[in-house]
């Protein structure tokens, strides 16, 4: 950290003032530095159509499945390094990398469509649910091989192609975002909540994902970018917060050039802003005049307050007429 002290030292003429090392840093440029938030994120599950009983699943659903994302992790990595001996000197050297699981949480809805996104990917992959509901596949003396049973087991069910073709999770800040794509996603957990009597709690379901890469990007914010946001159940009314105008979205990124080009006046509005603040609150050359306050209590000896010593300031008595205006209500 930069030798703050010489900013630190104690000042008889001014009384109070703030330090703005964290205004400085997370405000100036347009929010530029400031932290991201959690809650502004987007999740994209790209489903293989081939690999659902029901079709329905994506052509209509797609978009909702999205947005009943209750929090998805970002991925985690785990890096392995030796420490080897290179002429009695340590050398650490770096061996290789894995992926770690992360955990995405639904929201178990009303109409059960999570429920049905993990029916379609268990009964794709696994012939027991399937198998499960014919009376004599799960009899104690059932086998593969015998006459009057003929069902499938386990990874036994001619499952070729992914269920999931890659899952997408965006950050978005300042009408941006980045995103993390995973390939070749596999689901390790599944968890359908609890039933419960005690407490309100609204019930979850939540999965462990497992994938071979993550691709990264960015972008800016639009409908339909990231995949599926701002398009089905969004609240497309303009706030009357903001009363007309051309709303600015420019934001110093890494996305695009033309960005911080065009925010060159913000900048130098900042710097501006910084020289005016430290011109208004360096040392006065002198204690300058007695205030009003002061005055008044070095000349009163008692006012309307009833406290000797003691006077508040009193509206003045002057008076000025006024007339009601006419309004034409047409």
């Amino acid at each position: 950290m930069a030798n703050t002290s010489k900013y630190l030292q104690s000042n008889p003429y001014i009384t109070l003032r703030d330090y703005q090392h964290a205004s400085r840093l997370f405000v100036d440029d347009n929010f530029r530095l400031a932290p991201k938030s959690k809650f502004l994120f987007h999740v994209s599950f790209s489903i293989n159509s081939a690999a659902l009983k029901s079709i329905d699943l994506v052509q209509r659903h797609r978009n909702e499945i999205n947005m009943l994302v209750k929090s998805a992790d970002l991925p985690k990595f785990t890096l392995t390094t030796e420490t080897m001996n290179q002429y009695n000197r340590k050398k650490v050297v770096q061996t290789t990398h894995k992926f770690e699981t992360i955990n995405i949480k639904f929201h178990d809805d009303n109409m059960s469509l999570i429920n049905q996104l993990w029916q379609n990917y268990y009964t794709y992959y696994y012939a027991d649910a399937n198998s499960a509901s014919v009376g004599d596949a799960y009899n104690r003396n059932a086998t593969r091989s015998s006459d009057f049973i003929n069902n499938r087991y386990g990874l036994d069910n001619k499952s070729s192609t992914p269920f999931f073709n890659s899952i997408t999770i965006y950050q978005m800040a300042k009408h941006e975002y980045v995103s993390y794509t995973l390939r070749n996603p596999l689901i390790t957990s599944w968890s359908h909540g609890a039933g419960q009597y005690q407490g309100n709690e609204l019930n979850e379901k939540s999965m462990g994902i497992s994938f071979e890469a993550v691709a990264y990007g960015n972008g800016q914010v639009t409908d339909g970018d990231p995949m599926g946001f701002g398009l089905e159940h969004y609240d497309q009314t303009p706030s009357p917060l903001f009363s007309g105008g051309t709303l600015d979205t420019a934001s110093p990124s890494f996305v695009s050039g033309v960005n911080v080009r065009g925010n060159a006046s913000e900048f130098l509005n900042a710097v501006t802003t910084q020289i005016n603040t430290y011109q208004n609150t360096k040392e006065l050359p002198s204690p300058g005049t007695t205030g009003v306050l002061t005055s008044a209590i070095q000349s009163s000896t008692q006012g309307v307050s009833g406290v000797q010593g003691i006077i508040f300031p009193q509206q003045s008595t002057t008076t000025a007429e006024t007339l009601a205006t006419k309004i034409n209500l047409g």
